[in-house]
């Protein structure tokens, strides 16, 4: 295995937006820094998780905050990977064991990448089954039951959710992967599981000048104190594509301090909409 570093650089050129950084032997973490490990199998240590984030999210209903802060947790986590390995081939080991999501404004809002041993430094892999089975089966999954075990919510919001956080990483470095961002994309998809490539569809935004991500689950953040009611750009509550413009927020609805994501965010015109 490599180091990711130079690989994740090239995604914050990009992308400054997906925080990251790689931590060295015997480093520790910082106080607003969870560590994955326990998050996979501690479901108390999540619950807490999410009940603090609560009161910044603007909701007191438990199945919201859980979505909400699950969908930032796999943007962290997934979307920050799959940026990665669309603009450079080659995905930062994430497994659970050796990651930490950092905290701010209520959510996770970054990822650290930890040694996988006493003697070497963080892991990366060339290889698209290696990268699929140390995000799903090595992290999302088992954080994903933790989740749940606590708050009941749907294994289809959840999966969703995932997809949505996944498209939102992708649609970050469209422009900038170039020609290899089709291919790559449709063949992560092709191998994730939980039916991943069937929780959304890609189409044309309103305007023809770029791609959006129109999910088929509803995250729950219209719900939201914050939200004023109003649906994400990608919500699957929408009724036609013109309400996707109506003064409703874009798709990202993990970091709403950082700029839109696909719907908004022009790209080159492709001989076929993603997957």
């Amino acid at each position: 295995m490599s180091a990711p570093a130079d690989q994740l650089a090239v995604v914050s050129g990009v992308a400054s937006f997906l925080r990251w950084r790689c931590d060295g032997p015997g480093a520790e973490l910082g106080p607003r820094e969870l560590d994955c490990a326990v998050l996979a199998r501690d479901a108390g240590a999540v619950a807490a998780a999410v009940a603090e984030s609560a009161d910044g999210r603007g909701s007191d209903d438990p199945q919201v905050a859980a979505s909400l802060w699950w969908q930032g947790y796999a943007y962290r986590v997934a979307g920050t990977a799959l940026a990665c390995w669309l603009m450079t081939g080659t995905a930062p080991d994430v497994r659970a064991a050796g990651m930490a999501v950092g905290i701010s404004r209520s959510r996770p809002s970054s990822v650290v990448y930890r040694p996988a041993d006493a003697a070497g430094g963080p892991g990366a892999t060339t290889d698209l089954g290696t990268f699929v089975d140390w995000l799903f089966p090595g992290h999302l999954d088992p954080v994903a039951a933790t989740l749940r075990a606590g708050t009941r919510i749907g294994a289809a919001l959840v999966w969703g959710n995932v997809a949505a956080a996944c498209a939102s990483g992708a649609g970050a470095v469209r422009e900038a992967a170039g020609s290899a961002w089709h291919p790559r994309l449709d063949a992560f998809l092709a191998a994730a599981p939980h039916g991943l490539a069937g929780l959304g569809a890609w189409a044309p935004t309103p305007d023809h000048h770029g791609w959006a991500f129109h999910r088929s689950t509803c995250c729950l953040w219209w719900k939201t104190t914050v939200s004023g009611g109003a649906l994400c750009a990608d919500c699957s509550l929408h009724r036609t594509d013109d309400t996707r413009t109506a003064g409703d927020t874009p798709t990202d609805v993990t970091d709403r301090s950082r700029p839109p994501a696909t719907p908004t965010t022009p790209a080159p015109r492709a001989t076929h909409p993603p997957t």
